[in-house]
C-alpha cells in the first residue's frame, strides 16, 4: 500500500497536480520511506517553479502559498528563503502602489470639491486606467464641469440685472471661488469689483454694519486684491475706534478714523466724527488735568467706600461722569462700611490671571481682563493664553464689550464651520482654530456674562487645567447646570465675584480659610486651603 501511494504522488507529480501529489506526500510513512524521500524532493522544487511563475504574472497570493508548501516539504531551501522575500517585497511594493494611487485619487477628489477642477484633472490624469475609483472620481469631474458652467451662465445674468448678490451666492454654492481662467475667472473678477464698490458705496454712506456684512460674505470668493485690504482695514479701524470712544478714550480713536478718512476720503461723515472725536479728546484731557483728575488721582477711596481708579478721568467709560462706584448688588453696597475698617491685605489683590484649584473636580485658568488672546505657545507674539497646537495655528482674541464677546483674528477660523474673522459669539459655539485645536463657547448663566471655554484637541501648559473661565462679574460654583463650575459637593452655590480688586466668595454655608473661620468682607488670599462645606479649593497664580 506505502508503494502504491508514492507511485500515486510521482503520477500526480508528473501530470503537473502538484497540490494532489503534496497532500499524499505529507504522510509521516512516506516521508520516512526513501522512494518518497526522492519523491518530496522533486515535489518541492516543482512548487518553487510554480510559485516563481505565479510571481511573475503578479498573483503573490498563490506563490506565497507554493512556497509555504516547498518549505514544509523541504524545509528552509535557499531556493524557499530567495522566492519568499522576493514574494513579500513584490506585495509590499504592490501596497505602496496602492496608497499612492489611493492618495493620488483623494487629492484629485478634494481639488474638485475645492473648485481647483483643473487640478484635480491633471492629477487623474496621471492616474491607471480600469481603475474603478479613477473612473467614479472623473465622474465626478465631468459633473463638476458642467455644473460650474451653469452657475457661470446663471450668475451672469444675475449681474446683467444688477442683483450682485445673487451672483455671489451662486458662485460661492458652485465652489467655483478658486477659478482663475475662462469664464469661471472673468465672472469673479466681475462679481468681486461690484461688490466691493458697493462694500465702498456703503462705507461712504456711513452703513458700516452693510459694508462688514457684505465685504464678510464676499471672502469666500477671494481675499486677495489691494482694495480688499483697504477695504477690510478700514472697517476694521472703524470698529476699533468706536470701541476706544465707548471706552473713554477718543485720543486713541483719532488717528484710526484719519486712516479711513485717508482710505475713503468721500465719506463725509467722517468728517462730523473727527471733529467731535477731536472735540471728546480735548475734553477729556481737559478735565484729566484739572481739579477733578487731581481728585481721582489723590482719593483711593471716595465717600461710600468704593474704589476710584487711579489713571484719572482719561481711563473708563465717562470717567468722571459717572459715580466712581458701582454696586453689583445688595450684598456689595452692604460691604461698604466694613471694607473701610477692613482694607485688604497685599496678598488678597486679585490678578488679572489666576487659577482657581476645586478638589474632586479640577483646575480652571481664569482671566479678569476683557480681552483675551489665544493661540499656538511658538506664535511671534505670545499670546495670554498658550496652547501646545502646530505652529501654524492663528491666535485669536476674544474680547467682551457691554456683555457680549466678539472673536476677532487676523486669518480666516471656523466657527461652527464657517470661516471667518470676526463674530459675536453665542453660547455653544465651536471654534475651530485648526483641524486639532477646538474651543467651545459656553455661557452657562443667562443672569451672568462670564464665559466658559473648553479646549479639546491641543494641549495646554499644565495637564490639570480642565477649561478656561472669562470671568466678568462673578463665578458660580454649585451642583446646576448653570453654574460655571459644576461640583456635587454643594448642595447651594457659591458666589465668588471681583469688588475693589479683591476677590469675595458669599455662601450660605461657613467658609473656612486654612482651618480658620474667614471674614467675607475681606478678599480670599492666594495659596491658602479654602473650605466650604465639603467643598476645598484654593487661587493661585498663574504661571508665567
Amino acid at each position: 500500500m506505502l508503494i502504491l501511494r508514492i507511485r500515486q504522488a510521482e503520477c500526480a507529480l508528473a501530470d503537473g497536480r502538484l497540490d494532489e501529489a503534496y497532500e499524499i506526500a505529507q504522510a509521516q510513512d512516506i516521508r520516512r520511506h526513501h522512494h518518497g524521500q526522492r519523491l518530496i524532493g522533486r515535489l518541492a522544487r516543482a512548487m518553487i517553479q510554480r510559485g516563481q511563475e505565479s510571481l511573475a504574472d503578479h498573483r503573490f497570493q498563490p506563490a506565497l502559498a507554493d512556497c509555504n508548501k516547498a518549505e514544509k516539504l523541504g524545509g528552509n531551501l535557499p531556493e524557499v528563503a530567495q522566492l519568499r522575500a522576493a514574494v513579500c517585497t513584490a506585495i509590499t511594493r504592490e501596497q505602496q502602489d496602492r496608497q499612492q494611487e489611493a492618495l493620488r485619487v483623494a487629492q484629485a477628489q478634494q481639488q474638485i470639491q475645492d473648485g481647483w477642477l483643473s487640478v484635480g484633472g491633471r492629477i487623474l490624469e496621471e492616474a491607471p486606467a480600469g481603475d474603478g475609483r479613477v473612473d467614479l472620481v472623473r465622474q465626478e469631474l465631468v459633473a463638476a464641469r458642467l455644473k460650474a458652467e451653469d452657475a457661470v451662465v446663471k450668475a451672469q445674468q444675475a449681474l446683467q440685472q444688477g442683483d450682485v448678490e445673487e451672483a455671489m451666492q451662486i458662485a460661492i454654492a458652485a465652489r467655483i471661488g478658486q477659478c482663475q481662467s475662462g469664464g469661471a475667472g472673468d465672472l469673479l473678477r466681475q462679481v468681486r469689483s461690484q461688490a466691493l464698490q458697493r462694500v465702498r458705496a456703503d462705507l461712504e454712506q456711513g452703513r458700516l454694519d452693510r459694508a462688514f456684512s457684505f465685504l464678510q460674505r464676499l471672502l469666500p470668493l477671494g481675499r486677495d486684491g489691494t482694495e480688499v485690504a483697504e477695504l477690510s482695514d478700514a472697517l476694521a479701524w472703524c470698529r476699533q475706534a468706536a470701541q476706544h470712544v465707548l471706552a473713554g478714550r477718543p485720543a486713541v480713536a483719532l488717528p484710526l478714523l484719519r486712516k479711513v478718512k485717508a482710505i475713503c476720503p468721500s465719506a463725509h461723515w467722517l468728517d462730523a466724527a473727527l471733529a467731535d472725536t477731536k472735540r471728546a479728546a480735548e475734553a477729556y484731557e481737559e478735565l484729566n488735568a484739572g481739579p477733578l483728575g487731581l481728585s481721582t488721582r489723590e482719593t483711593p477711596w471716595d465717600a461710600t467706600g468704593g474704589s476710584v481708579k487711579a489713571a484719572g478721568l482719561g481711563d473708563g467709560r465717562a470717567a468722571g461722569f459717572q459715580p466712581a462706584i458701582r454696586g453689583r448688588d445688595a450684598l456689595e453696597s452692604g460691604l461698604g462700611d466694613a471694607t473701610r475698617r477692613n482694607p485688604p491685605s497685599e496678598d488678597a489683590n486679585m490678578p488679572s490671571k489666576f487659577v482657581l484649584q476645586v478638589d474632586g473636580v479640577g483646575s480652571f485658568v481664569v482671566f479678569r481682563e476683557a480681552q483675551v488672546t489665544l493661540g499656538p505657545i511658538s506664535a511671534s507674539a505670545r499670546p495670554m493664553l498658550a496652547l501646545m497646537a502646530d505652529a501654524n495655528t492663528p491666535t485669536v482674541m476674544l474680547e467682551r464689550m457691554e456683555g457680549d464677546y466678539f472673536l476677532r483674528s487676523q486669518t480666516l477660523v471656523a466657527v461652527n464651520d464657517r470661516p471667518v474673522t470676526e463674530k459675536l459669539l453665542a453660547d455653544g459655539d465651536r471654534i475651530a482654530l485648526s483641524p486639532r485645536c477646538q474651543i467651545r463657547f459656553h455661557l452657562p448663566n443667562p443672569a451672568s456674562t462670564t464665559a466658559v471655554l473648553t479646549v479639546s484637541g491641543a494641549r495646554l501648559s499644565r495637564p490639570d487645567i480642565k477649561q478656561l473661565i472669562l470671568m466678568d462679574r462673578d463665578i458660580l460654583i454649585g451642583p446646576y447646570a448653570n453654574d460655571h463650575i459644576r461640583t456635587e459637593l454643594l448642595k447651594e452655590p457659591v458666589a465668588l465675584f471681583a469688588q475693589n480688586g479683591r476677590l469675595l466668595c458669599r455662601a450660605k454655608e461657613s467658609i473656612l480659610v486654612d482651618g480658620h473661620s474667614f471674614d467675607p468682607t475681606v478678599g480670599l488670599a492666594l495659596d491658602r486651603r479654602i473650605e466650604i462645606g465639603k467643598l476645598s479649593m484654593a487661587v493661585a497664580r498663574l504661571g508665567e
